[in-house]
């Protein structure tokens, strides 16, 4: 288990804002209403490349093909004449990743121990690695609720 520093976590929130570049809000002050219509229309694809290349382990982790279901070339060919962006259920995908990168680190203080936690197996998550289960919105709620007990200090 990766050590919570608490101090620390409190001033990430506002340090590891990676929604901000999907949403291009940089307070976070999008009602769930305002952030719905955002996801619907969706996420331009370099918001999105530019979320992911803000990570370390989402770079070499090959999210951003997670995230689309296919090559970027075949998203942007797709999309001649225009600025490629994603469809609902991409950037609801890629939504979560930022979202659960950003609670991992306010969680244990910083984006590379987030990362870390992110990146191995997780006896808690039933031996699965928890950045496997994000692309899924069950997966996600799970990682999630995971992530809100560690706050608490429930680990079981």
């Amino acid at each position: 288990m990766i050590p919570v520093d608490t101090h620390q976590a409190s001033s990430m929130q506002s340090l590891c804002r990676l929604t901000a570049y999907l949403t291009q809000s940089q307070n976070g002050s999008l009602s769930p209403l305002d952030l719905y219509q955002r996801v619907r229309e969706g996420f331009a694809l370099s918001d999105v490349k530019a979320m992911v290349s803000a990570s370390e382990l989402y770079s070499t982790g090959k999210i951003l093909r997670r995230i689309i279901g296919k090559s970027t070339r075949s998203l942007q060919q797709g999309n001649a004449g225009g600025t490629a962006r994603l469809n609902a259920q991409q950037s609801a995908v890629a939504f979560q990743y930022a979202q659960a990168l950003e609670h991992a680190a306010s969680v244990f203080g910083s984006q590379p121990r987030a990362e870390e936690w992110l990146g191995r197996p997780c006896k808690h998550l039933a031996g699965n690695v928890p950045l496997e289960l994000i692309e899924n919105a069950l997966g996600f709620q799970i990682v999630e609720a995971y992530l809100q007990r560690i706050e608490l200090g429930v680990y079981q």
